[in-house]
């Protein structure tokens, strides 16, 4: 007799059987989940900012290859200022050279970088640099060798980048010329404390890219 009266009275305390007064869940609906990710995805990746105000030009080359070289002229015409500016380079494809005219004398200008031992961040150029006088055809030859130190890249000051569009197919004479530069976000680490739990947050800037110089080349 006395154990059903516990149980009745443990089974009063406990409210079995009451209806329960909490609010019910609210099933997700299909686009709920979606939107969730979009959102957690759109707070991880950095936001882009893109600035454009470039100068443009229209830049006219014609290339003749003559005696393993390779010779370059044409002009540059800036639609800011309205001037036009000849330009010219004369390369040796043979060893990738630069050839310059100076007054009588024909130079020859090359440079290679060559890493030291297991050192990363240290290397060494060599410069060559061969003259001919076209006046007295004597000739030249200076080397010069330096070590240096090679530092990172800065990606956080920016890199410059260039690109070349073909707008007449891949064999035209038509190119859009883009220069730009991408500064990429520095993250930012925080650290907050409670009590005996703390929590790591990092956070991006953003990434930044302006659009320096958009020319039109034309090239023969």
């Amino acid at each position: 007799m006395l154990r059903p009266l516990l149980l009745l009275c443990a089974c009063a305390s406990a409210k079995i059987g009451t209806t329960s007064r909490a609010a019910p869940v609210r099933p997700l609906t299909s686009d709920e989940p979606k939107q969730s990710w979009r959102q957690q995805l759109n707070d991880a990746l950095p936001h882009v900012q893109v600035r454009i105000a470039p100068l443009t030009h229209l830049k006219v080359r014609k290339n003749i290859e003559w005696l393993r070289t390779r010779l370059s002229i044409g002009a540059d015409y800036s639609t800011q200022r309205g001037l036009w500016k000849l330009q010219y380079a004369w390369e040796d494809t043979f060893i990738g050279g630069r050839m310059v005219l100076k007054g009588t004398e024909l130079q020859l200008h090359k440079a290679w970088v060559l890493t030291l031992g297991t050192a990363a961040n240290l290397a060494a150029t060599l410069r060559l640099r061969a003259a001919l006088d076209l006046r007295n055809m004597r000739t030249s030859c200076r080397f010069g060798f330096r070590t240096e130190s090679q530092g990172a890249i800065n990606i956080v000051d920016g890199v410059d980048l260039v690109k070349r569009l073909p707008l007449d197919g891949q064999d035209g004479h038509a190119k859009l010329e883009v220069k730009l530069r991408v500064a990429f976000p520095q993250p930012d680490l925080n650290v907050e404390n409670f009590g005996d739990e703390g929590n790591v947050y990092v956070g991006m800037g953003e990434l930044e890219i302006d659009v320096d110089e958009m020319n039109l080349c034309l090239d023969w």
